[in-house]
């Protein structure tokens, strides 16, 4: 009788922090903003599938139609919200574009083996952000022996296979450049790049990010080229709310070609996707994420079909 009497009250217990889970994922816009709260749980919603996870254990502990119920709430949810990262991703077959891109970290140990675990992908593009002191210096001789075409501009750098323009600084409101865009002429025409290390994030201090987000985002939009790239370290995660601030009319190459997440950040054991590359014109067909080599961020290699 004990037994018969506690597994309604568990599922009532189960069913009622589902319902509270479901609901942080579906109105997660309206979490606070105060002392960072926002940025911490919208970085973290794709990992809430570990509290489903512990949910369906404790529903399996007193099997009932409402602990059932209240495992499928936030389940159906979250699957609803991340289920273009889910699908199965196929390698692409030769692409007519693809581009590397990651921050090396300013202090980089053993440059070399980090540049040569990109070049070694044969990317037809190459965009670096944070590079700086001698690892950077190192970097940017290992990718000039590599490419015909490359320029570097403070900390960023873009080397490719195809002649390039002179790259322009991208305001984004800061003081040293932290974005530039340049002009690509491939064999099937001409693909706008726009390399951007946007300012880092810390919980409570983030205007700087969000008005460099809202700056670029808005000088993409206005760009009139009719295929464009933006690729590098946005420190914001796709499931933050700041990122549509910069992603409006583009599309994200790990969400439109699935595999996973594609986790990013730390390189030794990623968490979150601060890196991204999105897209407009192009075809995504690939995605894949790289190994760190000795930086703190993961290389992406992302591939396009014209």
């Amino acid at each position: 009788m004990s037994a018969s009497r506690r597994s309604p009250t568990r599922g009532i217990l189960v069913l009622a922090f589902g319902i509270v889970l479901a609901a942080m994922l579906a109105m997660h816009s309206l979490v606070p903003t105060a002392s960072g709260l926002a940025l911490v749980v919208e970085t973290l919603l794709p990992w809430t599938w570990v509290l489903i996870a512990l949910l369906l254990l404790i529903a399996l502990f007193r099997l009932s139609l409402l602990s059932i119920a209240g495992v499928l709430v936030p389940a159906v949810v979250w699957a609803s919200m991340f289920w273009p990262y889910l699908r199965p991703a196929s390698a692409p077959e030769d692409p007519d574009f693809t581009l590397a891109t990651q921050n090396v970290g300013a202090k980089l140990p053993q440059p070399s083996a980090t540049a040569l675990s990109i070049v070694e992908e044969d990317p037809d593009v190459v965009a670096v952000q944070e590079i700086a002191s001698l690892s950077g210096q190192i970097i940017q001789e290992q990718m000039e022996s590599h490419f015909s075409h490359g320029h570097v501009m403070d900390s960023l750098g873009v080397w490719s296979k195809w002649p390039m323009t002179q790259p322009e600084e991208v305001d984004i409101g800061v003081q040293w450049p932290r974005a530039l865009v340049t002009t690509i002429s491939t064999d099937s025409g001409d693909v706008r790049v726009y390399v951007v290390h946007i300012p880092s994030v810390r919980p409570g201090m983030e205007s700087s990010r969000n008005m460099a987000l809202r700056k670029l985002g808005e000088t993409v939009r206005e760009d009139p080229a009719e295929r464009v790239i933006v690729a590098g370290d946005l420190n914001t995660a796709a499931s933050d709310r700041n990122f549509a601030a910069v992603s409006e009319g583009l599309e994200d190459s790990r969400q439109a070609v699935g595999g996973g997440f594609g986790f990013t950040w730390p390189g030794i054991f990623p968490v979150t996707r601060l890196d991204h590359v999105l897209s407009r014109g192009l075809e995504p067909v690939g995605d894949e994420v790289l190994g760190r080599g000795t930086s703190d961020h993961r290389a992406i290699l992302a591939s396009y079909d014209f």
